[in-house]
């Protein structure tokens, strides 16, 4: 009888090939299935590798000092079926009996930065793996500095991944200068390190986003107006980009998303002035352009505000707008913070073996 092949016959490089193209979280419940493949899945040109080839994106979002994950269904909305939006259960790897409380989460390619607001300082998480790896401060913790996962690009398929923490301060008297202090954090050192005070008169007005290993900001200043500040990782060094729109007025909100791997996107909204436009523009890539050049498009959203500011999301298109969520047990102010990523075999740990999943390893 002929003898069935199984994917353990194939040449390793095939095998690598076609388990490359697996989503992560398949690849994360199989790691323990032999010793080859928990080597082969540690592996970083093949954590890249499958990185890269990643099609399926899912969603988390902040919400009352807790993460949840988040169930998007956008099938059938060119048909017009309405979207919809599932709160599908708090995620207890960082909610633990100890009711750890979390201020801000941070995304970088699968990993997720997480500020608490107690002193227990920065947590870096793998949704996928479920690693953990919790990073002690240099000095002391403060919940409100801001701080932004990346990493260092390379010509080896490891990225060093590092932390950038900032602290501004005013200067004067009159409230017109600003210092700040900056920090960089080396995965692998396991160390900080100095980089210095620098004076400037400019603030960040918006929340982080992480493209290729950098990271990007609005800021600016209500004299010189606004602009895209970045910082790249690898020369540790902060750069400028110019917005497709000037605006003087720190109400005027604005937000940056990563488009893909090669793309930035900013809305901007008089969110204050409870104003009906959301302005999106999206740029060329980024790291192909000398000069940057965006394509726009404008939204009209009827706002509902007769609940005042209690926190909602609504799934919001050309042709279309719906609220999917609505809380009604948190605070006023508290607004939901959503987050999409890719999920990554990405390790986080030390590494130190770990000596559970080595005990389920089958063999082979």
């Amino acid at each position: 009888m002929r003898k069935k092949m199984m994917i353990s016959d194939l040449p390793h490089d095939l095998e690598s090939e076609i388990l490359s193209r697996v989503p992560a979280k398949s690849l994360a419940k199989w790691k323990t299935t032999c010793k080859r493949w928990y080597a082969l899945f540690r592996d970083p040109s093949f954590v890249k590798k499958n990185f890269d080839k990643a099609g399926g994106r899912e969603m988390i979002v902040l919400m009352n000092s807790r993460v949840y994950s988040n169930s998007v269904n956008l099938q059938g909305i060119n048909n017009r079926f309405d979207p919809s939006m599932e709160v599908t259960g708090k995620l207890i790897k960082l909610n633990d009996s100890k009711g750890v409380d979390i201020s801000a989460i941070f995304h970088c390619d699968g990993l997720i930065l997480c500020t608490t607001t107690e002193s227990t300082g920065l947590v870096v998480w793998n949704p996928c793996t479920g690693e953990i790896r919790c990073i002690k401060p240099r000095i002391f913790y403060r919940c409100n500095d801001r701080y932004a996962l990346g990493y260092g690009n390379s010509k080896s398929s490891c990225h060093s991944y590092k932390i950038l923490r900032s602290c501004c301060y005013y200067v004067d008297q009159n409230l017109s200068l600003m210092a700040a202090e900056f920090e960089i954090y080396d995965f692998s050192t396991d160390s900080w390190r100095d980089l210095g005070d620098i004076t400037r008169d400019m603030i960040v007005y918006s929340s982080g986003v992480s493209l290729k290993g950098n990271t990007y900001w609005v800021s600016g200043s209500k004299e010189k107006g606004f602009f895209m500040r970045y910082f790249d990782f690898s020369k540790e060094v902060f750069g400028r980009l110019p917005l497709p729109y000037q605006s003087f007025n720190a109400n005027h909100t604005a937000a940056l998303s990563a488009v893909g791997n090669e793309k930035i996107a900013v809305l901007q909204q008089k969110i204050l002035a409870m104003s009906d436009e959301m302005r999106i523009w999206v740029t060329n890539k980024i790291d192909e352009a000398k000069d940057l050049s965006w394509s726009n498009f404008l939204l009209t959203v009827d706002y509902d505000t007769k609940d005042g500011l209690r926190s909602r999301i609504y799934i919001v298109g050309k042709d279309f707008y719906k609220e999917v969520f609505k809380d009604t047990r948190g605070s006023d102010n508290n607004w939901p913070l959503l987050l999409c990523y890719v999920p990554s075999l990405v390790s986080i740990q030390e590494n130190i073996p770990n000596k559970a999943e080595e005990n389920e390893i089958k063999g082979g």
